[in-house]
């Protein structure tokens, strides 16, 4: 059989195709706002580990807003309900979640509502901030740079034991692209161009 190289799809071809079999390209199974809300309460409260999971979460400092979230989100794309049903659920699985939780004995000032940053102070993170941010996000990187550290605050220590400091040795600058500059050609040169 001969290569053919038209024979390929035709651009645009996979939006025109029917819809796939995911769930949320079919029917909601729940299209009232009411009925959603009790069907998540009931799957938590019949379920105990989940519901303990869930308390945990919570007394963790795991915000309601983001717990919430995460909940509409998986029971929309399971094909549960439908984006405009997710999202006027919000709000109301965050007061419940709040009334459980201060049922459930975790205090009023350790559950968190929303994710709002503490530090308001826009683009100026400190070094402490970022080291923070790196433990939680890059806990490789962070122990690496720790180990360094470290091993430089023992050099230093020990330098200082002998009486001397310790001395750094010079590093080459690397020239980037916009240092080099380029020599003017010689005549010879411009008669070949």
């Amino acid at each position: 059989m001969a290569f053919d190289p038209f024979d390929r799809a035709i651009p645009g071809e996979s939006l025109t195709k029917p819809m796939q079999d995911d769930p949320i390209f079919e029917e909601p199974k729940v299209d009232n706002l009411t009925e959603a809300h009790y069907q998540t309460i009931h799957t938590f409260r019949n379920n105990k580990s989940l519901y303990s999971d869930l308390m945990n979460m919570i007394e963790s400092g795991v915000d309601l807003e983001s717990i919430a979230n995460i909940i509409t989100f998986g029971s929309f794309s399971k094909g549960q309900y439908s984006p405009d049903i997710a999202m006027q659920l919000k709000p109301l699985l965050i007061v419940w979640m709040f009334l459980e939780a201060h049922k459930n004995g975790i205090e009023v000032d350790d559950i968190k509502v929303m994710n709002f940053p503490k530090d308001k102070s826009m683009g100026n993170l400190t070094g402490d901030d970022m080291l923070a941010l790196m433990r939680r996000k890059n806990p490789q990187k962070y122990g690496k740079i720790q180990k360094e550290s470290a091993t430089t605050q023992l050099d230093d220590f020990f330098a200082a034991l002998n009486g001397g400091a310790v001395e750094e040795e010079p590093q080459e600058q690397q020239m980037s692209f916009m240092d080099m500059q380029q020599e003017p050609a010689a005549p010879e040169e411009m008669e070949n161009v």
